[in-house]
């Protein structure tokens, strides 16, 4: 359903900013999503998604909005990597090619969904089922990975040099 606010047609969930309430969830949502996701190394989206459905965004435009705001921060640490020439390039094109196509399948597998239901909801479960299984197999693998140092010899307390000459 189209509106009309201050001349523009809107739809009937887009956030009016006008609402000093909406507006100020918007900029802590902002912040500290930011300072979380950079903080912590989490995907902005692990936090944006959620947000946004939560202030009542539909799960469409939620997932689209989330992946907008993360690609910033991902070309910015794909530039550092080239920079610091840790970058294999060819490595990241072979992912990349195998992403693209798997974006490619899950888009027409989820729309087939979505025309044959009617609802939204498969988005909204999809996360659900990847932040429960990035909850299991982070801690997981980060343990064994950091088993792997220990047996190695590395002290995981020691400060790096942070300049290299």
């Amino acid at each position: 359903m189209k509106l009309k606010y201050g001349g523009i047609n809107v739809s009937e969930s887009d956030i009016r900013y006008g609402d000093k309430k909406r507006l100020a969830q918007l900029l802590v949502l902002g912040f500290a999503g930011g300072w979380v996701a950079g903080a912590l190394g989490l995907g902005g989206g692990s936090i944006y998604n959620p947000a946004l459905l939560y202030m009542g965004i539909p799960p469409k435009v939620s997932s689209a909005t989330g992946l907008y705001l993360v690609t910033f921060s991902k070309i910015a640490a794909v530039l550092i990597y080239y920079l610091n020439d840790q970058l294999d390039v060819y490595y990241g094109l072979w992912i990349g090619f195998w992403s693209c196509l798997g974006m490619g399948a899950g888009l027409v597998v989820t729309n087939m969904y979505m025309k044959k239901s009617g609802r939204q909801s498969v988005i909204v479960w999809a996360l659900v089922i990847i932040f429960i299984s990035s909850v299991i197999a982070i801690p997981i693998f980060g343990g064994l990975s950091l088993s792997k140092e220990v047996d190695e010899g590395l002290d995981l307390w020691a400060f790096s040099e942070f300049c290299k000459e």
